[in-house]
Parts: structure tokens; sequence; C-alpha cells
């Protein structure tokens, strides 16, 4: 089960063209989405950023990824690289690139950034055990992508920054909460990949 689905959701995103925010920006990012099959559901690994002070991300849940450096050919070398730096996960020797998912242009405090981070969708064979850079992550967990389709696991959560305060959207999953950036990011691939309906299907 976990396989075919799998098999499903890379058919369908590589059969749809990418949204590309063609901006001329002076920075660009990349990010990886990493799926693996366990018992019974596909599993997404994410990371807690490491807490700094000054960085709009601190403390956030994420994709392993950060900036393109001119060591990076491409956009998905950049997501490989920092995944292996940020994680120990080596995506280039034991998983495969499935696709590109939708530009996202960053936002923070509430305003857009001058920097476009690009998803890139990948697969391993099995949840792999992580090494983390402490420096960079404070944890690093494989969350079931059953968690990001079923809405008992769908919520708010309040931000404040100075005096702007707001309630965002958010997965809230065992103490961990995922919103913002990467929140739009899962969404929008579960729109992609035809899977936001069977949410409110389970609903």
């Amino acid at each position: 089960m976990p396989i075919e689905l799998l098999n499903s959701i890379g058919e369908r995103l590589r059969a749809r063209d990418p949204l590309v925010v063609d901006l001329d920006v002076p920075r660009r990012a990349a990010v990886a989405m990493t799926l693996a099959p366990s018992k019974d559901d596909l599993e997404v690994l994410l990371i807690r950023r490491a807490e700094h002070e000054g960085d709009p991300w601190s403390g956030h849940m994420a994709f392993p990824g950060g900036h393109c450096d001119a060591t990076d050919a491409t956009l998905a070398d950049t997501a490989i690289r920092e995944t292996f730096e940020e994680v120990g996960i080596d995506l280039a020797q034991h998983g495969q690139l499935m696709c590109r998912l939708d530009d996202v242009q960053a936002h923070a405090r509430g305003r857009a950034l001058d920097m476009v981070v690009t998803p890139f969708l990948f697969s391993l064979d099995k949840p792999r055990p992580t090494t983390i850079d402490e420096s960079e992550v404070a944890d690093a967990i494989w969350i079931p992508l059953r968690v990001f389709r079923d809405e008992q696991f769908h919520g708010t959560t309040p931000i404040a920054r100075g005096d702007f305060r707001a309630d965002f959207p958010a997965f809230l999953y065992e103490g961990n909460t995922v919103w913002g950036m990467t929140y739009r990011m899962i969404r929008e691939f579960l729109r992609a990949a035809l899977l936001e309906a069977e949410v409110r299907t389970q609903a």
C-alpha cells in the first residue's frame, strides 16, 4: 500500500508543470521533501531548526534545505547537499529525485522577502536514521503522511512579533507545530498530488 501510494504520487506530480516564481531575486534556496514507505504509510522527514537570534525561522519546523551556493550545479543539488549537511542522509546515494514542486516566495514577519525557495520531492526505500548538525538543527522527525491528510491534526497557532499578533493555520502533531512556509508547501503538495480531497472525505 505505501509503495503503491508513493508510485501514484510520483505519476501525478511528474505529469504537471510546477509553478515557477520568475523573480529577479538575490537569493535562491531549495529544500527536500522526502517520502519513505513504512509498514502502513508513507513518512515525511522534517526538522526543527536550531534557535538563533535574528533568524526569522528560528525554531521552526521545516524541510532540510538552505541557500544555493557556488558549489551547487542545480537547485536540486542544493537540496541534496543541505540534507546531507543537516541530517546526514545522502539523497544522492540512497534517494531518488521524483520531481520539482511549486516555488514559494519566502515571507517573514508578514512581508515578502527577496528570496524564492524551491522544494524538491525525493523518495527513500525506508525512513533512515538521522545525524543532525546541532548548529543548524535541533531535531529531526519522520511524520506519517496521514497526519497532514487528517483533519484532527489541523489547527492554528498564535504568532506574535512585536505589535503583530495573529493565528496561523498549522499542522499539530505530538508537540510539533508545522506552520508558515512549510505548511504552505505541504498543502500545495497535497493539492497537486490530489490528496487534499481525501482530507475532506475523512473528516
